[in-house]
């Protein structure tokens, strides 16, 4: 049975794992604590936030076919959301946004814990280097510590972290090249106050913010107000080296102008800075694939920067790789 490394654990790389599971003997490298990726929640008791990707769609059948065991054991549920959108210093219109809106259940990462729970992965293993050999592929962590060889690799990593990784040989650097994703700021406000929303997620154009959400709204999330404010794109990517207070203290002030709530003086706050957030250019390819070094990438970033988007790279890279496994 072949022996594949996959770099990454979130939806693009566990997607790999469960198409290949049966027919390779894989191992999954996760740098952070956790499995999941953006699909990331942080949880600071008593709070929650789904501090990464809000919710997902799921538009093509074999997405809905993947996830349906999951919807069916109540690991994910449609939000069912009131949405509004609005632009800065006019009044909110309701956003009609054609669901479902999936969230994992109770946490947005409990749907990907479910679904890494019979591979084996390493947690908080940061993989440095990707170096081909005479026996197979091997990875050195940050550690200096070899792992394999493995008769193949698989980037799931961002496009330009992945660039860093692969060997200068791999044919798909031109297309990792050209890949562009922006990043993001996500500000996490909890209070022990009530708060009352008029919205359970808030589009906004022409502010510093992009997003706010209710995060208390989704399903299974029983807790106090937990508020999750995303920054736009354009303007993290012109703050993404500021002092983080000065940062907080701005998407702060713009989300309480923005709703008419008081959102001052939160029991909770924490801030995250996304590096790799939204992707504004794809690689062109749904996946990248060098069989003469035994090397593949895959990931949102190669369509278009959605949820299902990186399913469906992984998937239609896992159906390539069969035919050579």
């Amino acid at each position: 049975m072949a022996k594949v490394g996959i770099i990454g654990a979130g939806l693009a790389g566990l997607t790999l794992a469960s198409r290949l599971a049966g027919t390779a003997d894989v191992t999954l490298f996760e740098k952070a604590r956790g499995v999941s990726g953006r699909m990331a929640t942080r949880r600071a008791e008593p709070f929650s936030f789904d501090h990464g990707a809000q919710y997902f769609t799921a538009r093509s059948q074999p997405f809905q076919d993947f996830i349906a065991p999951y919807v069916e054991r109540g690991l994910l549920a449609d939000w069912e959301p009131h949405f509004l959108m609005m632009e800065a210093g006019k009044a909110p219109l309701t956003a009609d946004k054609h669901g479902p809106h999936y969230v994992g259940v109770p946490h947005m990462n409990a749907f990907l814990k479910a679904v890494a729970e019979p591979f084996s992965i390493l947690l908080e293993c940061q993989i440095a280097r990707i170096e081909p050999g005479e026996d197979g592929v091997v990875l050195l962590d940050r550690d200096g510590t070899q792992h394999g060889p493995f008769d193949w690799v698989i980037s799931t990593a961002p496009a330009a972290q992945s660039h860093q990784l692969m060997p200068h040989a791999f044919s798909g650097h031109d297309a990792l090249d050209t890949a562009r994703v922006m990043g993001c700021f996500t500000l996490m406000l909890g209070y022990h106050r009530t708060l009352s929303p008029e919205f359970d997620g808030l589009f906004v154009e022409g502010s510093p913010v992009g997003w706010i959400a209710n995060n208390a709204s989704k399903p299974g999330r029983d807790g106090p107000a937990s508020i999750v404010v995303h920054s736009t794109n354009e303007w993290a990517e012109a703050h993404m080296e500021d002092n983080p207070d000065e940062v907080a203290r701005t998407l702060l002030e713009e989300a309480s102008n923005l709703t008419g709530l008081d959102l001052t003086s939160p029991d909770h706050q924490d801030l995250h800075r996304w590096r790799y957030a939204f992707v504004t250019r794809t690689a062109g390819h749904p996946y990248l694939i060098d069989p003469g070094h035994r090397l593949a990438a895959c990931g949102d970033w190669c369509i278009d920067g959605r949820v299902e988007s990186a399913f469906l790279s992984a998937d239609k890279l896992a159906h390539a790789l069969s035919e050579q496994l």
